[in-house]
Order: C-alpha cells, then structure tokens, then sequence
C-alpha cells in the first residue's frame, strides 16, 4: 500500500480534514498490517486447544513525519489534541477518503524529536476501532 496522500478528520467523509493533514507526507516505510491480539488460545488438561474471539482482527499503521516545519507540528499537535491522545478516535485515510478507518491513538505519550534547527520529527501508531 503506498501513500500518496493522508488525511486525518473527524468526520468520516472528511470534511474536517483540512484542520489535520500536513503538508507533507510521512517517511517511506509506513508500517501497516493485521493484528489479532483479540483471540485468546486456551489448551485443556488433555492437550486440546480452544480459541476464544474477544474481537475481531484489526488493522494498525505506524508512521513517522521527519522534517516538520510549526505549522506541520501545530496541525498535528493539534490532532493529538483533539483526540485527547487515546481517549477519542478519529479517521484516517491513506487515499485522501476514497476510503476511511476508524482509528484511534495506541500510545500514552507523544513526543516531538528536534531533527534540525526549526525541524521536527514524530513517531505515532493508530489502531483501528472495531
């Protein structure tokens, strides 16, 4: 899946998108994939093992945006923000929302990394909401 364009909004289609989509896109190596941590495995005293799906499986990316310029940052600071870092969930979109996810945060903390003299650069993983 290459991302040619990312957009964070609050409203499904996106209309609010422009408040959090930077002007620039996140380094190559995007890291996305499944993941299944809501099935549960439990084995019998006899040897038999039973899974339990306490949810289904659910996608997660993880990104990082180096080179930020203020307004870069304040645009996702502000996304922090407005989600209250895990508390609330948001939409994201790898294809300007030809198609969205629900996601929301998968950290405690966020923390911008000074790169270069007005540069900045930060690392965030969304899961997605089932």
């Amino acid at each position: 899946m290459s991302i040619s364009t990312i957009g964070f909004s609050t409203a499904s289609n996106g209309s609010d998108k422009a408040t959090y989509t930077p002007s620039r896109n996140p380094n190559i190596g995007v890291t996305y994939g499944t993941n299944y941590e809501g099935i549960v495995t439990n084995q019998a005293i006899g040897g038999e093992t039973y899974t339990i799906e306490r949810f289904g499986k659910r996608r997660y990316y993880t990104m990082t945006f180096s080179f930020l310029d203020s307004t870069d940052e304040g645009k996702l600071q502000a996304l922090i923000d407005q989600a209250d870092g895990k508390k609330n969930s948001f939409y994201y979109s790898p294809d300007d929302f030809s198609t969205s996810v629900l996601v929301r945060f998968d950290q405690d903390s966020f923390a911008f990394e000074e790169v270069a003299n007005g540069a900045t650069s930060i690392t965030f993983t969304m899961v997605e909401q089932l």
